[in-house]
This record gives structure tokens, C-alpha cells and sequence, in this order.
């Protein structure tokens, strides 16, 4: 009888438990892994070592565009400097996509390379998807601040998602 209680108080704490431990991991991540939200398998000079290892194979990637902040943006951004921006990023992507594609195909293709070079390899291929990113979120910072300078102009566009 003493087992049957305590399997039933079992059973009850974790019906109680289990809606509070749903709502603490709702976008994916539990607090105890708060670190993950902003872990970097590479470190910057791992990054930089391995675009100096990828060069030989890949050439360089291209410097990432840098777009205008929010407020640098607002009110001083028109239509046609976000259809620019919008090119450059554009641009940036298809550079990114080739430079990935190099790493992979002529780099980590055969597997043939040293494993340290492999993992070189692989910060620069991370280092090159952080700068899309880096650029993205400039770019929609542009955009929403040209949207928002700009609500009650019927051309403004409706959506500042990026071209990716």
C-alpha cells in the first residue's frame, strides 16, 4: 500500500510539474542552456585561421556588406538605397552560397585533409554563414526603419524579410 501511495504521488507531482516545465521550454531551450542561445562552435582567430587555410582551395570571401542602423536609417534611406541594399545582399548570399560550396566539395570533399584542417575548413565555413547573418540583420534594420519613417506612404513595402 505504501508503494501504491507513493506511485500515485509520483504520478500526480509530475502531472502538476510537467505543464510548468512545458511552458520554461517553449521556444526550444531549457534555462539551463541559456549558453547555447549564443554558442560559437569557432572562435573568431579559428575563423581567421581557417579562411587563411580555405584561401588556397577558395579564394577569398568577399568583405560582407555593412548596411545603415536603424536610426542612421530613419528618414534618410529612400526606396531606391533599399533596392540597393537589397542587390548588395543578394550579391553577398550567392558569394556565401559559392564559397560554402567550395569548402565542402573542395575541401571537405574526400575527407582526405587532416582533421585539424577539416576543422578549419568548417570555421570558415561558419564565419562565412555569421557574416550573411551579420548583414541580413543590417539590412532589416534598414528596411523596417524605411517602412516605419515611411507608414503612411502607399509604396513603402510590406515585408522586410530578408531576400535570403
Amino acid at each position: 500500500m505504501f508503494v501504491t501511495r507513493k506511485f500515485f504521488l509520483g504520478i500526480g507531482f509530475s502531472l502538476i510539474a510537467m505543464p510548468l516545465a512545458a511552458g520554461t521550454i517553449s521556444d526550444g531551450y531549457r534555462p539551463q542552456n541559456d549558453a547555447q542561445r549564443n554558442y560559437k562552435a569557432c572562435k573568431p582567430e579559428a575563423i581567421v585561421q581557417g579562411r587563411t587555410i580555405v584561401k588556397s582551395f577558395c579564394g577569398d570571401l568577399p568583405v560582407r556588406p555593412k548596411f545603415p542602423s536603424y536610426d542612421e536609417a530613419w528618414n534618410r534611406t529612400s526606396k531606391e538605397e533599399l533596392n540597393v541594399f537589397t542587390e548588395k545582399l543578394e550579391l553577398f548570399h550567392k558569394q556565401v552560397e559559392r564559397y560554402q560550396t567550395c569548402i565542402k566539395t573542395r575541401v571537405m570533399g574526400d575527407g582526405s585533409l587532416q582533421t585539424r584542417t577539416l576543422d578549419y575548413a568548417a570555421c570558415a565555413d561558419q564565419g562565412a554563414v555569421d557574416d550573411l547573418l551579420q548583414s541580413a540583420e543590417e539590412w532589416g534594420d534598414s528596411c523596417r526603419a524605411f517602412v516605419d519613417s515611411r507608414v503612411q506612404d502607399p509604396a513603402h513595402p510590406q515585408s522586410c524579410t530578408p531576400p535570403l
